[in-house]
């Protein structure tokens, strides 16, 4: 009994192979697991980013567009793939008042600022990581059915628009707009580390 009784008490523990094993197993997978949840993570901060690019795209239309409705003049001067408009509207408040406001984007800052001060300060996000930015790529104000010289064929070319703007009367033409904004986000150095979007909107100058 004494040497059944100690042979089943050797058996009873794990030889070192097997402990071994277990290890490697173990190992194996958390690190599958850290991958997971590393790869969740950065889908999670990539779609906060573009999502934040979103609002600011949007939120940036918005206001122009709503200046512009109240325009009574608007000036632009080209500058490379960015303009400076100068847009003067008329007060809804208080008669013959008219205020003067210049847009233009600050590629440095990769913020859109009116008058000099940015339209949200909270654009681009604080505390980027390491390899992450914000640009603006393009910032134009185009006339109806414009085609700028240096336009992206592929990009820019907007046939509907083109054909319409030849129906439409002089004034029309005009007194009408298309604002264009693409901004971009980039995760990484290389050229498919990055994402593009580009926001456009038609206003028309009701005065």
């Amino acid at each position: 009994m004494g040497k059944l009784g100690h042979k089943l008490k050797r058996d009873s523990g794990w030889t070192f192979i097997e402990a071994t094993l277990s290890i490697v197993i173990m190992s194996i997978m958390i690190l599958g697991l850290t991958i997971v949840l590393l790869a969740f993570r950065e889908h999670l901060n990539r779609s906060w980013a573009e999502r934040a690019m979103d609002q600011y795209g949007n939120d940036a239309l918005e206001m122009l567009t709503h200046e512009m409705r109240n325009g009574v003049d608007v000036t632009v001067r080209q500058t490379g793939d960015t303009d400076r408009i100068t847009v003067k509207w008329l007060d809804p408040w208080v008669a013959d008042l008219i205020h003067s406001d210049l847009w233009y984007a600050d590629l440095r800052a990769a913020q859109i600022k009116k008058n000099n001060k940015p339209i949200d300060e909270r654009f681009p996000p604080p505390r980027l990581r390491r390899g992450e930015s914000y640009q603006i790529v393009r910032f134009w104000l185009l006339k109806y059915g414009e085609i700028r010289t240096g336009m992206d064929v592929k990009d820019m070319d907007n046939p509907k628009e083109r054909l319409d703007a030849f129906s439409r009367s002089k004034d029309y033409n005009e007194a009408t707009y298309t604002i264009w904004l693409s901004l971009r986000y980039k995760w990484g150095p290389g050229p498919l580390e990055r994402f593009d979007k580009t926001y456009k909107n038609t206003v028309y100058l009701r005065y």
